[in-house]
């Protein structure tokens, strides 16, 4: 069973929104379940609206548990919590997504060094920056692209929109239920680049 976090220790980065739709994407061919342990419970409010991946409580994760799914996805809280290193060494692939702004770009620096120390108990972990909720149009400023680069990370090649058919994807069982091809593309994409990450 693959894990993978989407992990940043900033709010309002669009940690929830990606998780579920990471997750509805990869259960397009394989069986995939996600596990909410954001204190908000945003994902748990939701399950009502849910099908097609099945909520995972944390406890069946953190022991051990022999579970039944190809992949597992991991939603995580808007701020730094112990819990983190316990989850970045359960997980394969951590995912840190970030908006295309300067302080943004600076607050993922707290989220590598998490991800830095739990590498040194778990080598094989990977990681990495995907630029998230951007407008369109939006050309990154030469700061920002020098600050994202400079990290001893991928910067992944996919960026995913800022789009309503995002924001409005947890409550219509995510966005391969809307007719936005443009944002199925972007989160395909991503789960491609995530999975080629892992195999290499």
């Amino acid at each position: 069973m693959l894990i993978i976090s989407v992990v940043h220790q900033k709010g309002g980065v669009g940690k929830t929104t990606l998780a579920l739709n990471l997750a509805f994407c990869l259960s397009e061919t394989l069986k995939v379940g996600i596990t909410d342990t954001d204190i908000q419970g945003s994902i748990s409010e939701i399950e009502e609206f849910i099908t097609g991946i099945d909520l995972v409580p944390l406890e069946k994760v953190r022991n051990n548990e022999q579970l039944d799914y190809d992949v597992l996805v991991i939603d995580t809280p808007p701020y730094l919590t112990n819990k983190l290193h316990e989850i970045f060494l359960v997980s394969d692939f951590v995912l840190i997504p970030t908006k295309a702004g300067y302080l943004d770009a600076l607050a993922v620096r707290a989220t590598i060094g998490l991800y830095k120390e739990a590498q040194k108990q778990k080598n094989s972990l990977k990681a990495g920056i995907v630029l998230n909720m951007v407008m369109h149009n939006t050309n990154l400023n030469s700061e920002v692209k020098e600050i994202l680069e400079g990290y001893d990370l991928p910067l992944l090649k996919t960026q995913i929109s800022h789009r309503v058919s995002f924001t409005r994807s947890p409550m219509t069982n995510g966005i391969f239920n809307s007719e936005d091809e443009r944002a199925k593309a972007e989160i395909v994409n991503l789960a491609d680049e995530i999975l080629t990450h892992l195999q290499s």
